[in-house]
């Protein structure tokens, strides 16, 4: 038996993982960059960093790992942008969302309505705080438990509490407000 037939199976195990994690990444790395070129790269980064450095760790580890790289990476465009707007205070910055598409099969006005209400889904989701925001996507969106979601962001497993029910109080005040 040679060794690339004793790499296959993590290799097709790695690449559907990826492939699995890759929509979910870049939806949150691009709510909370507002930009596609940015959130692309910021996913592109995060696979090769997880594909070079944490392939070879136990399969159930894989999402926390990932998502905490993500994470990271997404802190760090923050950072580089807050450095980015003193520099170059006097710029407007191009800033775009990606909006979501509506079912095929709706009326005109049941797709304007639920595009105008994921935009503004959006647009509060982009106003909070980026760790609530994180945390909210990683729990309401990816589905990932507490623990894992501590793990993902570096934080103890109260934060999360804290940062998801707080998320989650403002979309709930916001979109009621929204509807009345």
């Amino acid at each position: 038996m040679d060794e690339s037939s004793v790499n296959k199976p993590n290799e097709i195990s790695l690449n559907v993982f990826l492939m699995a994690v890759e929509k979910k990444a870049y939806n949150m790395a691009l709510i909370s960059t507002g930009n596609r070129e940015e959130a692309l790269d910021i996913v592109q980064d995060a696979m090769f960093k997880f594909a070079t450095h944490y392939a070879d760790k136990a399969t159930e580890q894989w999402k926390p790992l990932f998502y905490r790289i993500v994470q990271n990476l997404i802190m760090d465009w923050h950072r580089k942008q807050k450095v980015r707007r003193i520099m170059t205070f006097w710029r407007e910055e191009d800033s775009t969302v990606e909006p979501w598409l509506a079912s095929l099969n709706d009326c005109p006005e049941t797709i304007l309505c639920k595009h105008q209400k994921s935009n503004a889904t959006l647009s509060i989701l982009h106003e909070l705080p980026v760790k609530q925001q994180q945390c909210f996507l990683l729990r309401a969106w990816e589905g990932l438990s507490v623990k894992e979601t501590a793990r993902a962001m570096n934080c103890s497993e109260g934060t999360i509490k804290t940062h998801f029910s707080r998320a989650s109080a403002k979309l709930k005040q916001c979109i009621e407000a929204m509807n009345e």
